[in-house]
């Protein structure tokens, strides 16, 4: 998060935005983007109901305004702005190293026309990424290592929904 008064150097901040998934846009206007104006920063997080315009004098956070993403006009202010990241797919140098070494042994010698592994060599998002999240991360975690003794309860369908799901993974 950042505050007024705080110091956030705005590029260690736009670094943050990119590697967490944020794209960048000329006009701020849907959750997940975020605009350079000199010392402006507009951004839209995922849990905000609308986007933020961040005014630094420096590397000072001076004022936090809250606007309407249509008109960019102000409609409020505010103190703090929380900064969720907005995918799980973490796109750090690191991370991005991890899912081209790990895409590689499960794969094979990659293509030119492997458009997943380009847009994720690039930091780029790519539709459908989420689904190769274990090749991002050392490992993974579930809600059962959260909640070891959670009942889990199906309905009449779960056998249907997973039968289509795995077709659809295997196509």
């Amino acid at each position: 998060s950042v505050s007024i008064g705080q110091s956030v150097a705005q590029k260690d901040l736009t670094d943050y935005l990119a590697v967490n998934g944020y794209v960048r846009a000329s006009t701020v206007r849907e959750q997940g983007e975020f605009a350079i104006r000199g010392g402006i920063i507009d951004i839209f997080p995922p849990t905000a109901g609308e986007p933020y315009r961040l005014d630094f004098f420096g590397d000072t956070l001076e004022g936090v305004r809250i606007f309407d993403a249509l008109s960019q006009r102000t409609i409020g202010k505010a103190d703090r702005v929380a900064l969720i990241p907005i995918s799980e797919v973490p796109l750090s140098d690191e991370a991005v190293n991890r899912f081209r070494r790990g895409y590689r042994e499960q794969f094979g010698a990659v293509t030119d026309e492997d458009p997943l592994y380009a847009a994720v060599s690039e930091k780029r998002k790519f539709a459908g990424t989420e689904h190769w999240l274990p090749l991002f991360h050392e490992e993974m975690e579930s809600v059962f290592d959260y909640l070891p003794e959670a009942l889990v309860f199906h309905d009449h369908l779960v056998e249907e929904s997973r039968t289509d799901r795995l077709a659809q993974i295997e196509d």
